[in-house]
């Protein structure tokens, strides 16, 4: 099949505005706003190269240990998009490495995140592409073998279906996806629960009290009020 990206209304300037959004939120405020729109991705996914959020359109591939539908992917990911390996091998070798993400880089995608393992850990501190992935390891995957017969293609992982032009969100506490028509408004939600969450901090910080006493634990516990979570 060709090896094209699937439409999207998302272009990369729209990408990269959304991308802006998530900055000022994150994956808990998402999911605590919006847990029924939300999918967990359920993967011990970890921050390679400092840059500790991912966000974006998903472009994933499945491989065993073999480099050629990696190659592939990335030669077809749009930019802004986020590429997606699935290694159903495991323990993993190292499908992504500095040159990969150097290419990544210079195709302006919006990260890789690797289901299995990555390398040169110091030669990727520096590139401004996120990556991150489940495993490290100096050992290279070098079989170029058995092509994907479709890029994108739906992956199963970390106990849910990762289809090509979902959305992908990580950072520090874990990754989730969106339906690509829940994007803006779950980003929308988890900012007004962010609000609320610095107003409370800010509260508590200037010594209007402590969380039992801003959020009315004693009358709570009482039975005789709600217990609130705003100043």
């Amino acid at each position: 099949m060709p090896e094209t990206a699937p439409a999207s209304r998302f272009d990369e300037a729209a990408i990269a505005a959304l991308r802006a959004r998530f900055e000022k939120v994150g994956c808990a405020q998402m999911a605590d706003a919006a847990p029924e729109l939300i999918t967990v991705l359920d993967l011990p996914l970890a921050a390679r190269n400092g840059r500790p959020r991912v966000c974006g359109p998903v472009f994933p591939v499945a491989t065993d240990d073999d480099m050629l539908p990696c190659l592939q992917a990335l030669a077809a990911a749009p930019p802004g998009w986020v590429l997606l390996l699935h290694n159903r091998v495991t323990p993993s070798e190292a499908l992504a490495g500095d040159i990969f993400a150097a290419s990544a880089a210079a195709q302006r995608l919006g990260g890789i995140v690797v289901d299995g393992a990555v390398r040169d850990l110091l030669e990727l501190a520096p590139l401004p592409v996120p990556v991150f992935s489940t495993q490290v390891t100096y050992v290279s995957a070098r079989t170029t073998e058995t092509r994907a017969d479709e890029v994108p293609q739906t992956v199963r992982a970390g106990g849910c279906e990762i289809r090509p032009g979902d959305w992908i969100f990580g950072d520090a506490d874990g990754f989730l996806l969106l339906a690509e028509d829940r994007v803006s408004a779950v980003l929308a939600a988890g900012a007004v629960l962010r609000h609320q969450e610095e107003k409370l901090i800010d509260a508590i910080t200037r010594g209007d009290g402590t969380l039992a006493e801003l959020t009315g634990l004693a009358d709570f516990l009482a039975g005789t009020g709600p217990l609130t979570f705003a100043p």
